[in-house]
This record gives C-alpha cells, sequence and structure tokens, in this order.
C-alpha cells in the first residue's frame, strides 16, 4: 500500500478534514494538504501585553513539530503548534502512549507516533462527513491511535 493510502484511509467518507504521514523527523511521508513539506512562513502572533495588536514571527512548521514531540507538546515558539498552517492549542501530550490531542477554532487534531513516523488528522466541525454528522474528536482520535498502532506494529 502506498503511504497516500493511508492518507485516504484516514479521511475515507469524510470523517477527517485533513491528514498526513509525517516521519518523526518532520518530513511529510504523504497528505492531502497539498503540500511536500512542512512549510516556513511568517505567523501572527498576538502581543501578549496587547491582544489587539500583532507582530509577526518567522515560523518553521517541520522544526516546531519535531520540538513539540520531543518536548511534551511545547513547539519551541511563540507562534505556538502550527500544522498546514493552522493554529492549533495542545489540550494533552501523553509522551507515554504516544498521543497528542489539539484544539484549534471549531475543530481539533490528534497526533500519534511510533519510533520512526507520526499520523496527524484534523477534523472540523463546520463539515458533515458522509453520514451527515459533523466531523467530530472521537472519530478522528480512533482513527489516527488505530493508523499509528497499526504502523508500530508493521515495524514504523
Amino acid at each position: 500500500m502506498s503511504w497516500d493510502a493511508y492518507v485516504t484511509n484516514l479521511t475515507a467518507n469524510g470523517a477527517l478534514e485533513y491528514a498526513a504521514i509525517i516521519g518523526v523527523d518532520g518530513n511529510i511521508w504523504a497528505s492531502n494538504f497539498g503540500v511536500a513539506v512542512l512549510p516556513s512562513y511568517q505567523a501572527e502572533v498576538p502581543d501578549e501585553k496587547n491582544p489587539d495588536v500583532s507582530t509577526k514571527v518567522a515560523y518553521d512548521e517541520k522544526a516546531a513539530f519535531v520540538h513539540a514531540l520531543t518536548h511534551n507538546g511545547e513547539s519551541g515558539n511563540k507562534a505556538g503548534v502550527r500544522i498546514n498552517n493552522q493554529k492549533y492549542y495542545s489540550v494533552q501530550f501523553d509522551g507515554e502512549s504516544k498521543t497528542w490531542y489539539l484544539k484549534k477554532n471549531k475543530g481539533g487534531a490528534c497526533v500519534a507516533w511510533s519510533n520512526t513516523v507520526a499520523v496527524f488528522a484534523s477534523f472540523s466541525q463546520t463539515i458533515n462527513a458522509e453520514n451527515g454528522a459533523p466531523q467530530n474528536a472521537s472519530d478522528c482520535n480512533k482513527r489516527v491511535i488505530d493508523m499509528a498502532k497499526y504502523l508500530a506494529d508493521s515495524g514504523y
């Protein structure tokens, strides 16, 4: 099975918004993001003292993702956690079970990883799956964790 097929499996039936298989080194193996690498860009960051004012900071998604996996979900950047140019807030990071739950505006994401690969998927409560129900955290978490377990059991 190609790596793209794993992404297709994760997003089947419109259950998830975005999905990716990402090496723990931050290299994308497959995704439906429309990009081949986690990008670098200027991110808007609200001023801590005056939230109505924001500044732009350099942001490297690849470096921040790798840093977060090895530092309890902390990106090491004041722009926070961003994947596919979407801002996420870390809800729960469990290094022992290798799971990371994230929240974003009207949705969220899950990351689960093994020794060599991470599985990422996001959901949006504003998008309905093929069954008519909104995308949700439960489906996202189950699909991501099951896929990561399968890949780990397969030697990844």
